[in-house]
């Protein structure tokens, strides 16, 4: 397509300014008014300057209002000549940053997944030599088996390109369990108070029954077994016992707050009082009254403008009254129910470890003069069974 501009040319004689267009070569592809003294004029891109030559040398208005074709092309090119160097700039910046790695990101899997240690992991990483800008050509497999090596407690480290990110993956290694030294003699005893639920001793001697109620301290299992029988009786040697007793308690926790809330009313009455101020010296120019309860405004009213460090201080007291608002019932009582419950909660951490299975909650609420009382239960079943030493 041919390059073709559309141009907007005032003047009062546009005939005698075409026909000296055109006697100096000039071609016009379409010509037609737009006011009495405006003319819209399509021609090529070469027939375009010369008619903004003549417009030119005679000082008349001449706007191109569009370029179509290689004309447009050429007027856009020549406004963007920037842009292949900008391109390029942009091309070598993203070969650099697509070349190398700049998120190193680290995932743990297995069974054992939340024992991982990221801050640590990371740490390790930064010693095996990985780091965020190094290039993508590394030999990965070296440097996870290096961080292998250097971390420890993982089965598996691996680390894997995904574009500009390393993911390094680890899998922590399962801790083994507690070994059960049976010749270790030992008692259980019960670490709160309750009522038993059931009873299963796997090592030991059972000394309490489901229905039994039982305190803090209290033996639940003893470390003793049948070992034969002797000419006196009975001989028993000592193990370590074994087993669990379920128990069911109870926490209570309590809270309080009063039902009404004092407030101040504004009567409508008031009264102002001013002084003046300035940085040496200040004194009154009018005095207004005072009452017992009130509610005062202060504001500023500069008089020496910024030159002049002087103002108005005026002080204006509204009368109050003070009077006693009750509160929202339903409100209050959601604010107690979360106090209480909070504070049995509280006691059930403090009773014992966490391990327990919640049965029951209920909450109740009983008026005391102006206050409002909440008194809420939990009530949980637990493993009870711990040693002696788990009681300090």
């Amino acid at each position: 397509m041919r390059g073709e501009v559309v141009l907007r040319v005032e003047c009062l004689m546009p005939e005698k300014l075409l026909e000296r267009a055109l006697n100096k070569g000039a071609a016009f592809r379409e010509v037609r008014r737009d006011g009495p003294r405006a003319l819209l004029i399509q021609c090529d891109a070469a027939s375009a300057a010369l008619l903004q030559d003549e417009c030119a040398r005679f000082r008349l208005p001449a706007k191109v209002l569009e370029r179509r074709g290689r004309s447009a092309l050429s007027a856009w090119a020549r406004r963007r000549i920037t842009l292949p160097v900008g391109l390029v700039v942009f091309a070598a910046l993203c070969w650099l940053f697509l070349g190398r790695v700049w998120w190193i990101d680290c995932a743990f899997t297995g069974e054992a997944a939340d024992l991982g240690d990221r801050v640590q992991l990371e740490m390790d990483a930064a010693e095996a030599g990985i780091h965020p800008g190094m290039g993508r050509d590394a030999d990965w497999e070296a440097l996870a088996e290096r961080l292998k090596a250097g971390a420890g407690d993982y089965s598996y480290v691996g680390a894997h390109l995904r574009g500009v990110r390393l993911v390094i993956e680890a899998v922590p290694e399962v801790p083994s369990p507690d070994l059960y030294d049976v010749s270790a003699a030992r008692d259980l005893v019960a670490d709160r108070d309750g009522v038993v639920l059931s009873a299963v001793a796997r090592s030991g001697e059972l000394c309490v029954q489901p229905g039994d109620a039982v305190v803090r301290g209290q033996l639940l299992i003893r470390g003793e077994e049948l070992a034969e029988k002797g000419e006196d009786g009975p001989l028993t040697e000592p193990i370590a016992a074994l087993g669990e007793v379920i128990v069911r308690t109870w926490a209570v926790g309590e809270a309080s707050l009063p039902t009404t809330v004092q407030r101040l009313r504004l009567t409508g009455i008031s009264a102002a009082s001013s002084r003046l101020v300035t940085p040496w010296v200040s004194f009154d120019i009018t005095e207004g009254e005072r009452y017992a309860e009130q509610v005062s405004t202060t504001e500023y009213l500069p008089v020496g403008g910024v030159f002049l460090p002087v103002e108005i201080e005026r002080v204006t007291n509204r009368q109050a009254v003070l009077e006693e608002a009750r509160l929202d019932a339903e409100a209050l009582k959601r604010q107690l129910a979360a106090l209480a419950f909070a504070d049995a909660t509280l006691k059930l951490e403090q009773g014992g470890p966490g391990n327990y299975t919640i049965r029951k909650r209920w909450i109740d609420f009983k008026p005391s003069g102006d206050r409002l009382c909440a008194r809420a239960v939990i009530e949980i079943s637990a493993n009870a069974a711990v040693t002696r030493d788990k009681l300090n």
